[in-house]
Parts: structure tokens; sequence; C-alpha cells
């Protein structure tokens, strides 16, 4: 009898193993699965496109397409094999396996840097976004493995326990199923809510990869002996300027000062004023495109001229998307808050050159757009122009969508404005810089016309090609070649 119980027990433990073996193998399968299927299907391509609609790169898009794809291939596998473990372990295999390989062997290559000049990683830069992708992946695919298995708990366990119920009172024979206990399902639920609170926070934390992208802050310039020597590097500042075009509210802003600024305490200086894309901040140009470094690296080449670069906050208190314009209502003067508010505030608190021909405004995506609409309205004000992925049509609630804001609309479209005497007047006292992307999509496809637009105008013109698409690398290397156009070296 005792052996007869001991085969029993045997076959019961192989029987739980086989069974183990066969729900992890199940849940590893089914979070590798489904996101395999989701872009097979051609969802993922569409969530790519909702993804990028909301302002942010291929780059950036493509990450957050992975991080949750994991996220539901781990909670489809949480929910239907009921066990966490092999669906958090099943996330972190597809996020490996599908992009940080990819990423990690892309990264080992990078392109020129902003100075035209050979890029090197920076030593343990690749290491830290790594484990930075990591531990998102593994927050990701945490959170779907607790929520998926939760959801099991409480939506499909009960089903079965009172399946097997109805099917032992049928046959009339005694059952020891149970029904799990709802507390225990509500506990998991709720451990997977807190797994998403902390998965938010460490997307907090991972900011730099999630607004910028994962290798903006992996490259330096690769530099030869004469650069090194002759490298000197400004100082980034932040401070804030009244607007009273905003309503008297107090706006940020962040500014280079030049190498000799401090020490050439009576030199002035020309000006460069950049405007961010939407999201974006008055950060955004020196944490994204690098503009301080940038600018230290193409003085020390002799390419330019010692220049003040100034990047304030377009985001509006009423408007978020402000399009650095004027609202039709004129309940948000942004395009004031620049001209009046800012120019003035920058040129009374420190040393610069006032004349438009020593000052240049220019922007990305958002900021390519309002860059060339307001030096379009202002030629008095700024002579150049630089726009990097930017748009030249009005769109967005601030200008309006009633028929009498028509005439508004076309004010603000550069494109339609060049075509008036006004517009046709204005753009032949500015010098602009176009860059352009070839899988920019629309963004190509507006600024080359504008190009060609001003070209048939016999305004002056530069356009820079780039292979990519809507991303700071390609903004900051659009940067890098228009700053030697628009504040060239002075001759010696």
């Amino acid at each position: 009898m005792k052996i007869e119980n001991g085969i029993i027990m045997q076959l019961k433990n192989r029987y739980l193993c086989l069974g183990n073996l066969l729900r992890w193998g199940a849940g590893i399968g089914i979070a590798l699965l489904v996101p395999l299927l989701f872009r097979r299907s051609g969802m993922a391509t569409s969530m790519d496109y909702e993804i990028m609609a909301l302002g942010f790169d291929a780059e950036r898009a493509g990450l957050i397409d992975y991080l949750l794809l994991t996220l539901l291939g781990s909670a489809l596998a949480g929910l239907l094999v009921q066990r966490r473990s092999p669906a958090w372990v099943g996330g972190m295999i597809y996020f490996v396996t599908r992009y940080l390989i990819s990423f990690v062997q892309q990264a080992q290559h990078p392109d020129r840097g902003p100075d035209g000049r050979t890029q090197v990683l920076i030593p343990g830069a690749l290491g830290s976004v790594v484990i930075a992708l990591l531990t998102l992946a593994l927050l990701c695919a945490g959170a779907g493995a607790v929520i998926g298995e939760a959801y099991g708990r409480v939506l499909i366990t009960p089903l079965i326990a009172l399946g097997k119920l109805f099917v032992a009172r049928m046959r009339n024979v005694p059952v020891s199923q149970k029904i799990p206990s709802m507390w225990a399902s509500l506990s998991s639920l709720l451990l997977g809510i807190l797994l998403l609170g902390v998965l938010i926070l460490g997307a907090i934390g991972a900011e730099p990869l999630l607004v910028y992208g994962p290798t903006t802050n992996l490259y330096q310039p690769l530099q030869n002996v004469r650069t090194v020597a002759a490298l000197r590097h400004g100082v980034v500042q932040h401070g804030t300027f009244p607007s009273p075009a905003l309503g008297g509210i107090s706006r940020t802003y962040w500014i280079y000062l030049p190498p000799s600024y401090a020490q050439a305490s009576s030199q002035r200086y020309p000006t460069f004023y950049l405007l961010h894309g939407s999201p974006g901040s008055s950060q955004s140009w020196f944490g994204g495109a690098h503009a301080d470094t940038t600018a230290d690296t193409l003085l020390a080449e002799g390419k330019i001229r010692e220049t003040i670069l100034i990047a304030a906050d377009g985001n509006g208190p009423l408007y978020p998307e402000s399009e650095w314009a004027n609202s039709f209502d004129r309940r948000q003067r942004m395009e004031d808050a620049v001209v009046e508010d800012l120019v003035p505030f920058i040129d009374s608190h420190y040393r610069t050159l006032t004349d438009a021909a020593d000052r240049a405004i220019g922007g990305l995506s958002m900021g390519g757009y309002g860059a060339v609409n307001i030096a379009l309205h202002h030629p008095d004000i700024f002579h150049k122009v630089m726009t990097t992925g930017g748009y030249f049509q009005a769109e967005g609630p601030v200008f309006g969508a009633d028929p009498e804001s028509k005439s508004y609309h076309q004010l603000n479209s550069p494109s339609l404005f060049l075509r008036t005497p006004s517009g046709k007047n204005n753009a032949s006292q500015l010098m602009m810089v176009i860059g352009i992307a070839t899988s920019d999509g629309r963004y190509y496809r507006e600024g080359f016309a504008l190009y060609q637009q001003l070209l048939t105008m016999k305004i002056s013109a530069r356009l820079f090609i780039a292979v990519g698409g809507h991303a700071w690398p390609l903004w900051a290397k659009h940067f890098g070649q228009a700053l030697p156009l628009l504040e060239p070296s002075l001759p010696r």
C-alpha cells in the first residue's frame, strides 16, 4: 500500500512539474507571439503613426511602441496562463530580442555629428542607456504580467471554478474545486496598479530617453588635436522674463553665452533665438540638440563668430500648442511675447548687437513654422531664419475654425503669405536656411516646396537634406550646418 501511495505521489509530482513547464512555455510563447501578431496585422504601424501624431519623432515612437507591445504581450500571457512569472520573462525576452539587440548594434555605428565630423561613443554612455531601457522594459513587462494575472483570477478562474462545480452537480459527484478568494484577486490587481505607478515614475526618471530619444546623449565628436587645443566652453544659464503680451506672467528661457563673454566686458554679440517644437520646453535645444556643444566646437574650428543663443518657453497658457503665434482671438499673443517681450529683455540684460542683421531666429517642427512666420511678419527684428522639420500652413485651434478667420489663416501661413505683396517685400529682406529629412513625410514635402517657392521669388535660401525622419539627431545636424551660414566667422 505504501509503495502504491509513493508511486501515486511521484506521478502527481511529475504531473504538476509537467503542468508548470507547460504553463511556463505557454506564458513565454504568448508574450512573444501576441506582439508579433500585432505587428503583422498592421495595428502596430497604425500605433506608430498615432504616437508620431502626438509630436514624437520616429526614434522615440519606435521605443514607446516596443514598450507598449511588451506591456500588451505580458498582460495577455498573464491573463490566459494566470502565472505572472512566465509572462514577465516572456515580455522581457520580446523586448530584448526585438528591440534592444538591434538598438545596441546600430548605436555602435554613429552618423556624423552636427558639426559634420565623425562621432564616437561617450565612455559608459551606451551601458547607462541600456540599463535605463532594461529598467523600463522590466517595469512594462512586470506591470502587464501582474495586471493580466489579476484579471485572469478575477474573470477567468471563477468562471472555470463555477463550470467545474456545475458539471460536478450535473453528474451528482463531489467536487473539491473552490472559487478563489475575491480578496486575493483584488490584491493581485492592486499590485499591478502599483507596478503601473512605478512604471510612470520610472518613465519620469528616464525622461531624456522619452523626451529626446535614446541616442541623443550617446556621442561626442572625435576631436582632432587642433580643435582640442582651441576648444573653450561657453556658459549655459536659465532665467525668467516678464511677458506683458501674455498677461504679465513670467516665462522661462535658457541662454548660451559664448566663451569670451565673461572676460570681454565691452564686446557685444549677435543673437540666435531658438524655438522648440511640440512637445518641448525652453531647455529642449540644449538638452536634445546640444546647441551649446555644437557652438563651442564650431567656434574652436573657426567656422562661426561668437553668438548668444536664446531658447524660450513657447507652450501657451491658454492654447498649449501655441504655434508661436498670436491666437485669432488675441487672448494668447505668443508671437508678441517673442518680439515685444523676449527680444527687448535680452537686449537690455545682455550685451547684444541690436540690429536686425545681427539677429537670427530658428526652430524645429512647430518652432520651424514659428521661426519663418515670425520673421516674415518682423523683418525689422530678424534678418536670418532657420527652419528644420517645419511646416508652413497655419493649423490648430490657436488660429480658429470660423470662415471669417480665413484671412488670419493666410496671414499666418508662410506659403500663402509669400504670395501677397507684403509677404514678398518682407521675404526679400531675409536669408533662410531650410533643413528637411528624406523620411519626414509632409515636413519633407512642405520644406522642399518652400525652398522652391523662395528660389522662384529670388529670395536668399539654402537647403539641407538629410537621410532620416522627424528626429533630434537630424535637427541637431541641421543646426550645425545652418549656424556657419547664419553667423559666419569674421574675417581676420
